[in-house]
């Protein structure tokens, strides 16, 4: 059982649901709580959005290793596929799981009255099995594309929130001239910083997975551009993000104390920490900090919603 989990990479997949679960009960159902409107999308239906999502992110990872064997062995990684599983188990095992994710995917889509949905769970599982195939060979594709699905896990919450909203509050919009496009706005700005952060844990991979990539002739950053290049990218993804959180620190709604030093304390420096790492990085170094330091940040700017929970419902509106 242990070599299954470690397969679908059962703690992400933990991670994956807990996102989910805090965008929806910790930003969107306070943030409407302030208008005194309430969720719309049953509980059990939200349940089976967010296990469709996660059996499509573990049937990825299960057909990622069953094509990466050779590259892991290089880079001196646990391989699973082909010698705890069998080839033909990992195969099959991705097929069921990424088949159940879309059926209860568009479920949840039919239950909404938007069943149209359930092509983002077909464009998700294609795109998953051509990077895993291709993708992730080719120069910055494959990791602006798994970018991309990473920023899709929070935003799929509101996607499928909205449309009811709507519906349930309809007369309501057109007598107040509004609509909610706040609820995108707040769930957008998460998104965008695990695309950002997902983007660097791709390039700080592409760093510590030279000798791998080079035998299976990857186009990875450093391998095409250049260590140097590659730092100098990585540190100025590192700016742009530290930027875009102090611009969304200076334009939200919220302008609290708590904010300010959790931003400091809990991005700014392990950022600043994570670019000095990236700095002194040499090919052939393990870089566990600099992962520890990159895991932290990601981890921090998703738990920024438990503050805002908490500042909304301690502040009077």
């Amino acid at each position: 059982m242990s070599n299954y989990l470690k397969l679908i990479r059962f703690p992400n997949l933990i991670i994956i649901a807990l996102m989910q679960y805090v965008m929806r009960y910790f930003i969107i159902e306070p943030i409407l709580g302030v208008n005194h409107i309430h969720l719309q999308l049953p509980h059990i239906d939200f349940a089976l959005l967010v296990l469709a999502t996660v059996l499509m992110a573990a049937g990825g990872y299960i057909i990622n290793d069953y094509f990466d064997t050779k590259a892991d062995r290089l880079n001196k990684r646990e391989v699973i596929v082909g010698r705890k599983i069998s080839r033909r188990i990992t195969l099959f095992l991705h097929q069921i799981v990424t088949a159940l994710s879309i059926l209860i995917g568009g479920y949840v889509s039919w239950r909404i009255g938007h069943w149209q949905f359930v092509t983002i769970f077909f464009m998700a599982g294609g795109m998953l099995w051509f990077y895993s195939t291709s993708y992730k060979h080719y120069f910055l594709l494959g990791s602006v594309l798994m970018s991309i699905l990473a920023a899709a896990v929070p935003f799929l919450v509101v996607i499928y929130e909205v449309p009811l909203l709507n519906q349930k509050y309809a007369s309501e919009l057109v007598k107040l001239q509004t609509d909610f496009n706040y609820l995108i706005y707040w769930i957008g700005a998460f998104s965008i910083f695990t695309f950002m952060g997902m983007l660097l844990a791709q390039w700080v991979r592409d760093l510590s997975s030279l000798k791998g990539d080079r035998e299976i002739k990857r186009e990875s950053l450093p391998l095409k551009i250049g260590m140097n290049w590659t730092k100098v990218l990585i540190v100025s993804l590192l700016v742009v993000l530290g930027g875009a959180v102090y611009w969304f620190q200076f334009f939200q709604a919220l302008y609290d104390k708590i904010t300010n030093w959790y931003f400091a304390c809990c991005i700014a420096l392990p950022l600043v920490l994570l670019a000095y790492c990236v700095i002194r990085f040499k090919e052939g170094d393990k870089f566990a900090f600099g992962n520890f330091l990159l895991r932290f940040v990601i981890l921090a700017g998703i738990s920024y919603a438990f503050v805002v929970n908490y500042i909304l419902n301690n502040t009077n509106f």
